[in-house]
């Protein structure tokens, strides 16, 4: 084949990729529009065409959108609407071709819904397959914190949001100071109860908006959108204090120490920011653990 034609092949490919990409990826309001205008025009189409041109597959097309968009209740609505539709149009075709009811016409109905139910049975599972299969990309499965890549990714857009409004945010480092003597004096099962533990203090005292990562072992980082330092400090303080209790109501000699800074209109990169976020948090370790050292970065 070809170069050019190769060329124009992937071009085509890639194209409808981001077409079928965009349209389930769609937000509720969204999907709802199109699906209606889609289930309108498709309606329109089959009451003006001849009776042999099946457009069943037409209205799956629309199920299906619905369904993995806006959930299954949605796709059974639009089932049941395409079924509407269908039986005014199989009655209609009735009385002009015979005009005793048929076993003919209760078959055909029959199928066609079928196969718009089954699409929704078989959509929906999918779905939910699909939400917790994405879901586990992102998350630490012991913790239930973010994991490092799903940070990366949210710090690279509030660097971008930053960029472009001014304002500032900050990110904090966390290593768990002591859990591999926690680990080996209790045993592991200490260590993974003390990690979560560690996440669910820390989601206490942090406000919707913020997210708490898993970067690995006993490494945690915290990013705090649209925030100064003196209100990401008192955060830090708070989940060390919570912490401190917490340890020792479970006999856990372990504390906190906390690299953390603030960025207007950074230069970095998400890993840079993490690496000097890292720094910090080894200078608390230098200067004793259990603390919190913070930076200002213009």
């Amino acid at each position: 084949m070809p170069r050019f034609s190769r060329a124009v092949l992937a071009l085509a490919r890639t194209a409808w990729q981001r077409f079928v990409q965009a349209l389930f990826t769609m937000d509720r309001r969204t999907t709802l529009l199109v699906c209606s205008l889609l289930f309108v025009a498709i309606a329109i189409v089959d009451y003006v065409t001849p009776p042999q041109l099946n457009l069943t597959f037409a209205y799956v097309l629309g199920i299906l959108l619905a369904t993995w968009n806006l959930g299954a209740r949605a796709g059974a609505a639009y089932a049941l609407l395409a079924s509407a539709v269908q039986f005014a149009m199989l009655m209609q075709l009735q009385a002009e071709a015979l005009p005793h009811f048929s076993v003919y016409w209760n078959v055909i109905l029959i199928n066609r819904l079928f196969t718009f139910f089954v699409v929704v049975g078989l959509t929906a599972p999918l779905r939910k397959l699909y939400d917790h299969e994405h879901r586990q990309a992102r998350v630490d499965a012991l913790t239930g914190a973010v994991n490092r890549q799903h940070f990366l990714d949210l710090l690279t857009l509030e660097i971008a949001r930053s960029r472009r409004s001014g304002e500032p945010f900050s990110v904090a480092y966390l290593d768990c100071d002591g859990l591999k003597a926690v680990n080996d004096r209790l045993g592991h099962h200490e260590g993974d109860a003390l990690l979560k533990s560690l996440v669910a203090c820390v989601r206490h005292a942090l406000r919707i908006t913020d997210v708490v990562a898993r970067l690995g072992g006993d490494e945690f980082a915290i990013l705090f959108p649209q925030t100064e330092g003196s209100r990401a400090i008192q955060a830090l303080e708070r989940i060390r204090a919570d912490l401190r209790r917490t340890f020792e109501a479970h006999g856990w000699r372990s504390s906190l120490s906390v690299g953390a800074a603030t960025f207007r209109k950074p230069a970095q990169g998400s890993e840079q920011i993490v690496a000097a976020c890292d720094a910090l948090m080894y200078r608390a370790k230098a200067d004793g653990k259990d603390r919190v050292v913070y930076e200002l970065v213009a």
